[in-house]
């Protein structure tokens, strides 16, 4: 039976510790398989200050949104409008934090991927490193000079050999401990790629539903607006008139309608609530002029006179006095927007009153160049509140002839209630 020295177990127990601390390195090389899992879930965005404050300006103008334009007073339309144009401003605010916040996370995450692809790089070194190593260790097995060391008996040699030991366990140690660092470095970054796509992700989808938000805030702003400029084109062309009648009254009314320009200002009209006039071809009115009939002084619509002469007689066996002004020739709008905003064909007829200087209503919007209309004095002067014993009576009566009043006018009363 064949027999082995000890020099030669001993050799190849050391080459087998060596092949071990190897293979223990490789072993930890072998980890290094890290895949990118699926971006993790980022669920629904949690509501905070921002999103509450929102919601609340959103609320706010929802019932902004609902103000009679036509109806209320010129403080309650400017309030709505101030609401509405803070949501406005509001939600162009949130689309902007949320897309900026959707571009940093991903820079983030592209980043996060740069560094762990270079430290996917670095690992694939380090294998590299330990793969040389362990085939260097089988090719070039320990000599005959380093086995007699192991077999020394002495102290001096003892520590001779620890020391060797020691030495070949810290390399192999470092190289493990950088294997592990990099492969938790590695880990780190890719699950920081992770999570920063998920928040590029969750606020793109944030930025989505503001701009849905956004798009619905302007739309109500716009639809109030046509609203107002509805308004205007009525007012503006009552306060050209009536300036010439009652200077006082003009002015009321002209700073009123200032105001309301000044509100809508820069914001698009809808088409919501405003009376549709086709541009006339040729400058010609959009309405052709009625057949008109004088009724106690006041120039109406042959198909309103019998209605407008009952009520005048009806008032005056009441004891009130009614006197006014009705149809209004449609040329001295069209000369007022020549003026006031242009002599092209758009100028005329379709630019909104509030692009004017100063503003002006477009022709063919107020109900007076139908002779539909009529802006009612008692007693001999026009009747300019709510409280005025004119009003009270046609307020009371008015609606057996047809004929409705313009709650933010007083004096005026027309047919477009029928």
């Amino acid at each position: 039976m064949a027999t082995t020295s000890p020099r030669s177990d001993k050799q190849k127990r050391l080459t087998q510790r060596f092949f071990a601390l190897t293979a223990a390195v490789l072993v930890s090389a072998s980890i290094l398989g890290v895949a990118v899992g699926s971006s993790v879930d980022a669920g629904a965005v949690a509501t905070d200050a921002r999103t509450q404050r929102a919601n609340v300006r959103a609320e706010q103008a929802r019932v902004a949104a609902q103000v009679n334009v036509l109806e209320g007073s010129k403080a309650q339309v400017l309030a709505a409008l101030s609401t509405l144009n803070e949501n406005v401003r509001g939600q162009q605010a949130a689309l902007s934090e949320a897309r900026r916040q959707a571009d940093a996370s991903a820079a983030e995450a592209a980043q996060a991927e740069r560094d762990a692809a270079q430290t996917s790089r670095d690992l694939d070194a380090l294998r590299a490193r330990v793969a040389k190593y362990a085939v260097q260790a089988y090719v070039e097995p320990p000599d005959e000079a380093l086995m007699r060391r192991f077999e020394a008996t002495s102290a001096q040699e003892d520590a001779t050999r620890n020391a060797l030991l020691n030495m070949q366990s810290r390399t192999d140690t470092d190289v493990i401990d950088q294997l592990r660092s990099t492969k938790a470095r590695l880990e780190e970054q890719l699950s920081r790629a992770r999570q920063s796509k998920a928040d590029a992700e969750a606020h793109a989808a944030e930025a989505q539903g503001v701009l849905q938000s956004l798009s619905a805030a302007q739309t109500q702003q716009q639809a109030v607006a046509s609203q107002v400029r509805q308004r205007l084109d009525e007012t503006l062309s009552d306060a050209a008139f009536l300036s010439r009648m009652d200077a006082g009254l003009g002015r009321q009314i002209a700073d009123e309608a200032a105001a309301l320009a000044n509100a809508v200002i820069g914001i698009p009209s809808s088409g919501s609530g405003s009376t549709t006039v086709t541009t006339p071809p040729g400058g010609n009115s959009p309405y052709p002029t009625p057949a008109l009939t004088t009724v106690n002084g006041i120039t109406v619509a042959s198909s309103i006179a019998t209605r407008v002469r009952g009520l005048l007689n009806a008032a005056s066996a009441d004891g009130i006095n009614l006197s006014g002004y009705g149809y209004r020739d449609f040329n001295a709008q069209i000369a007022l927007r020549r003026q006031n905003c242009g002599t092209s064909q758009y100028a005329i007829w379709e630019m909104p009153p509030d692009a004017c200087s100063p503003p002006t209503a477009r022709p063919g919007y107020s109900y007076h160049e139908r002779g539909l209309a009529i802006d009612f004095m008692a007693n001999g002067r026009f009747i300019n509140s709510q409280s005025n014993p004119g009003f009270v009576w046609l307020a009371a009566n008015a609606a057996r002839f047809g004929l409705y009043n313009l709650p933010s006018e007083p004096w005026h009363w027309d047919t477009r209630g029928t």
